[in-house]
């Protein structure tokens, strides 16, 4: 053969490696774009199948386990049983999935695991263990779980609702005894699922704002399921002891501190945040009212926000990103411009506050939609943009813990991180990412509520920024997805050894339902784990004797 026919072989055999390298690359790789033209169909299918890899090795290494230390594939449980931490908190997510995927495959293994978790929760969950759990935690994670998966169960048809709902009314009464132990109603923040011992708050036994008024979503749908008032009455009793006691909200223009005694109401702690420990306070007000209706929540939630607007909101140099801080000592005292990830969960809140669910089009056609409304959609729109830039800037696509907000021209931090528009700053010990969902739920409430294709266009760089990032591939080669140390460090990232159960439950899936065309937001209520509970009929409500039983 002559040295040119072996040079046209050659080639012609590099030409053919390049193709099937570039082909195996693209299937593994499947769908690294997002358009609208497929209505989402490729974007869809790229989150399931990263959903899937965290949950299959979640299955092979940890299965059962509440707490999945992923980068060393291992697992352990809170107490002497497992919870289901894991396995309750990411069911509602596969029943989705299984919903609205668009690929065979992707549904039959959806299917299988679904019933995998259904098996799971029905012959080996057992709530009867001497174990001391978060009420707190457990009534979002757990109790929202399963009656979330009832609901689904009933209305997608993926599973057995009986099965939920008993799992869930005996988990609901060994939370009971956490209300019954204060004088006042304010449950103490931890219990004893076996002995019913209530137990406060390490210190001086402060009960925490969010934490025993983020319950309500949850007791009131159980009360609704169940047929047993006593869980509506118990939720909605924490509210008035620290209204009366405290003067509030009157004197503290709607925004409260984020420390109470349970013993007695009283504020403790003078510190005002939107963020930890004080976020889901506002966000429960909102979301009752879509519940259930009930004119009392939308009130309070109107006075809130008016306060925040006053007290809390500002803007950075030199581009006026919109954001959300705190104060200390009184709401005249300090500011400091810092936003926790945790407050971008607001924006979803804002605009779901000015439409009721519906698609703004629509909601502006309403009578009901006012100043106030709009507004609060402008807001909305500024403080979802903001969250998304503390993304968009960092070298990795990801948020860090904490942003610090410049608020002048020539601010200068030595030893901070600095974004490129110098609106912003992370602290050395902020700069972690732990999967947070605060951003991707807000930007999914924007794109269903406004139909404009750049939410679409943000979560897909985010849920990109993920995929690249806090992926990790162990020694043996397998895939797992974790949190990270660092969002602005130079190279490989490293990882912190822990796959929250909210990357399942919350942050994968709000991505998700950004890319499905035919989601009613006016037809559920997400609590503040992203478990989706039915909007409930407010006269058949009455019919129940499930009514506001306090006023201001």
């Amino acid at each position: 053969m002559t040295k040119i026919g072996m040079r046209r072989i050659v080639k012609w055999i590099s030409c053919l490696a390049t193709v099937y390298f570039a082909y195996s690359y693209m299937q593994r790789h499947r769908f690294t774009t997002a358009t609208d033209d497929t209505g989402g169909t490729e974007a869809q299918y790229a989150v399931e199948k990263v959903f899937l890899e965290s949950w299959q090795d979640y299955v092979a290494h940890a299965w059962g386990y509440d707490v999945f230390n992923a980068a060393s594939g291992q697992g352990q449980n809170f107490g002497e049983k497992p919870l289901g931490w894991m396995i309750v908190d990411a069911l509602d997510t596969m029943m989705l999935m299984q919903a609205h995927t668009k690929d065979v495959r992707h549904r039959l293994r959806l299917r299988r695991e679904v019933a995998r978790c259904e098996a799971w929760i029905r012959d080996e969950l057992d709530y009867d263990m001497n174990t001391e759990v978060s009420v707190f935690e457990t009534t979002i994670r757990m109790l929202g779980g399963l009656l979330s998966a009832h609901h689904l169960a009933e209305t997608l048809g993926v599973g057995t609702p009986a099965v939920y709902a008993a799992k869930a009314e005996e988990l609901g009464a060994r939370l009971v005894p956490a209300f019954l132990a204060s004088p006042v109603g304010i449950p103490y923040s931890s219990v004893n699922l076996r002995t019913g011992e209530a137990v406060k708050s390490m210190g001086i036994g402060e009960a925490s704002l969010a934490e025993f008024t983020t319950l309500q979503l949850e007791f009131k749908q159980l009360a609704y399921v169940t047929g047993n008032a006593t869980y509506w009455k118990l939720a909605e009793a924490v509210y008035k002891p620290f209204f009366r006691e405290n003067d509030y909200p009157a004197a503290y223009d709607g925004i409260a501190p984020v420390g109470v005694l349970p013993d007695t109401g009283k504020f403790f702690t003078p510190a005002f945040k939107i963020g930890a420990r004080g976020d889901s306070y506002y966000e429960y007000l909102l979301k009752q009212y879509l519940q259930t209706r009930e004119p009392l929540y939308w009130k309070l939630y109107q006075t809130t926000m008016t306060g925040m607007a006053k007290h809390m909101i500002a803007r950075s140099v030199p581009d006026d990103y919109l954001y959300i801080g705190e104060r200390y000592g009184t709401l005249s005292g300090p500011f400091m411009p810092q936003m926790d990830h945790l407050v971008c969960f607001i924006g979803g809140l804002y605009a779901m506050a000015a439409t009721e669910g519906v698609p703004l089009a629509k909601a502006e056609q309403q009578p009901w939609f006012d100043g106030d409304r709009a507004l609060y959609w402008q807001i909305a729109e500024d403080v979802t943009y903001t969250c998304y830039r503390t993304y968009h800037e960092t070298p990795t696509g990801l948020a860090a813990e904490i942003s610090f907000f410049s608020v002048r021209e020539d601010e200068a931090h030595d030893s901070w991180w600095e974004s490129p528009s110098r609106n912003f700053f992370i602290k050395p010990t902020d700069v972690q990412n732990l999967q947070r969902p605060e951003t991707v739920e807000s930007i999914m409430y924007m794109w269903h509520l406004s139909g404009d294709s750049k939410y679409r266009q943000w979560n897909w760089e985010i849920f990109e920024a993920f995929r690249k990032n806090t992926a990790y591939y162990r020694p043996d080669g397998s895939l797992t997805y974790t949190s990270i140390n660092s969002v602005v460090a130079e190279g490989q990232t490293t990882p912190r050894d822990n796959m929250e159960s909210f990357w399942l439950a919350e942050t994968l899936k709000y991505v998700y339902l950004t890319f499905v065309d035919d989601f009613d937001l006016s037809k559920v209520v997400f609590n503040t784990e992203a478990h989706p509970l039915p909007v409930l009929d407010p006269e058949e409500l009455a019919r129940r004797g499930l009514v506001t039983g306090w006023d201001l």
